[in-house]
């Protein structure tokens, strides 16, 4: 991979993140706590491609690619944050038709643990 692969993946998170908050916005907190989550693993992936021409092994587990890329404890911690939102987990748990109601305003918070996220590791994609 090269480093436009790695800021292509950057910029998809990026653009996630938008779409989060418009989701939001628009009352589809799920929809925003998912996109704020693949958000985050896309900046993840693109640190690590940065370092390893490829992407990371990944099982929606964004703690342990955080770790990989070496995010960290304030940004692992939003990783934890982000985690269980992912579709394969989260709808596990969750009826489709609840989700916007389970996560409520929790929806915020995640917007900007997602943020902070992208905040980190932008200097990393554009040094």
């Amino acid at each position: 991979m090269s480093l436009d692969e790695a800021l292509s993946m950057f910029a998809e998170g990026a653009q996630d993140l938008a779409s989060a908050g418009l989701s939001n916005a628009s009352g589809m907190h799920y929809n925003a706590a998912d996109l704020a989550n693949h958000a985050a693993e896309m900046t993840l992936q693109a640190l690590y491609a940065l370092d390893h021409d490829s992407r990371a092994p990944y099982d929606h587990n964004l703690r342990a690619l955080g770790e990989l890329v070496g995010a960290p404890e304030d940004i692992l911690a939003d990783l934890d944050a982000l985690t269980p939102y992912h579709p394969s987990v989260f709808l596990e748990k969750v009826e489709v038709e609840n989700a916007d109601d389970e996560v409520g305003d929790t929806a915020d918070a995640l917007l900007q643990a997602a943020r902070r996220v992208l905040k980190w590791a932008r200097p990393r994609l554009l040094a």
